[in-house]
């Protein structure tokens, strides 16, 4: 084993002690930051509560849940609508925590999703909240369907814009997937194009959670 030895790196009082100063500006500012962040964690988890609620009570009948018609009919800012719910619901039995939220956590809880084009450009945004492709498949069914509240067993998600997975609870409780549609179309680079294709990929994932209510209607009688 050969002993390194470090180098004699000659370094000034004066930029110890710049140094020593940043470093509690930056502890202070950390403090003051995470503070902020879990209010807004807290004020998330205060709008999904009434969202939650409001959902409940959507009547089957009238127009699809999707988060811009919550948002319409609340005035809430769609893209919130998909965090506030998911934070409620993780933290439904337990708000509290949100109080002592590490810094790292609390940012990561609120951050919003990365704008098109950015990482994961060809990602689906099913229902406002591209977070929500990242969750697990027992997780999809703690937030209600995208595009249809009816639905109980079943849930839609996909990974790119090439494809919509569907998801099913059996009476047992374990979950079975499986690829229901296909775009073979290339994801269009324009901007209108993509906005365009991304709104046909939306209207295709809820006509097909229209079908899964009608199948699973059938499926209880």
């Amino acid at each position: 084993m050969s002993n390194k030895i470090a180098p004699n790196i000659n370094v000034g009082v004066r930029e110890k002690n710049k140094l020593a100063a940043i470093s509690l500006e930056i502890t202070e500012h950390e403090k003051e930051a995470r503070k902020l962040l879990a209010k807004t964690a807290r004020s998330y988890y205060d709008a999904g509560n009434i969202l939650s609620d409001i959902i409940k009570r959507w009547p089957c009948n009238k127009v699809r849940m999707s988060d811009k018609a919550i948002s319409d009919a609340t005035d809430f800012p769609e893209r919130r609508i998909g965090i506030a719910l998911k934070i409620f619901k993780h933290f439904e039995n337990n708000p509290d925590v949100l109080k002592s939220l590490a810094l790292r956590d609390a940012l990561k809880l609120i951050a919003p999703p990365p704008p098109a084009g950015e990482e994961g450009y060809n990602r689906v945004d099913l229902g406002g909240d591209p977070g929500r492709l990242q969750l697990g498949y027992d997780e999809l069914f703690e937030l209600p369907a995208t595009g249809n509240l009816c639905l109980q067993n079943y849930r839609t998600v996909g990974d790119l814009l090439s494809e919509i997975i569907v998801v099913k609870r059996t009476k047992e409780g374990s979950l079975t997937s499986k690829s229901f549609a296909r775009f073979g179309e290339d994801v269009p680079q324009e901007p209108v194009l993509r906005d365009a294709y991304i709104i046909m990929s939306q209207k295709t994932q809820s006509a097909i959670e229209d079908y899964l209510v009608a199948l699973e209607q059938k499926e209880v009688h």
